[in-house]
């Protein structure tokens, strides 16, 4: 699925993390309502809760990584409950650019094959995500 050499470069990433704790998803989250204050609105007041979720998700696709299929479904249902919530195709893009401007920001030595493959791997969670909210519109469920 995906290449040794992206798969090597996400895990490199991790290991220079310089927030290698859920301040890492807190500093997303602070950036993701700057850039587009309208996405807060989507969110309950605990922003910790949410931001302990996604660090553990991030942890969990860089362990998967040699083995994605087992999380399809899980990422598809992931997107439907966030289709749910109020998220949109079109804010798939700002929360790309956030979450790899936040990485930038937090990984020694940031560079453009870190970039790369950060993007490869959060394209292919969005599309996931995406096609589960799609899903789940088009049965009406």
């Amino acid at each position: 699925m995906f290449s040794p050499e992206m798969k090597s470069q996400i895990v490199s990433t991790v290991f220079r993390l310089r927030t290698k704790t859920s301040a890492l998803t807190v500093d997303f989250y602070n950036r993701l309502f700057r850039a587009a204050p309208d996405l807060r609105l989507l969110f309950r007041d605990d922003m910790q809760a949410q931001a302990d979720k996604l660090y553990d998700m991030i942890l969990t696709l860089v362990q998967a990584l040699d083995d994605m299929q087992p999380l399809v479904p899980e990422l598809e249902m992931l997107g439907c409950r966030h289709a749910g919530y109020g998220v949109k195709d079109e804010h798939y893009p700002i929360l790309t650019e956030q979450l790899i401007a936040t990485l930038a920001d937090n990984v020694d030595g940031w560079n453009d094959r870190d970039r790369e493959a950060w993007e490869e791997l959060i394209g292919f969670v969005a599309d996931l995500m995406i096609t589960g909210a799609r899903d789940v519109q088009a049965t009406g469920s």
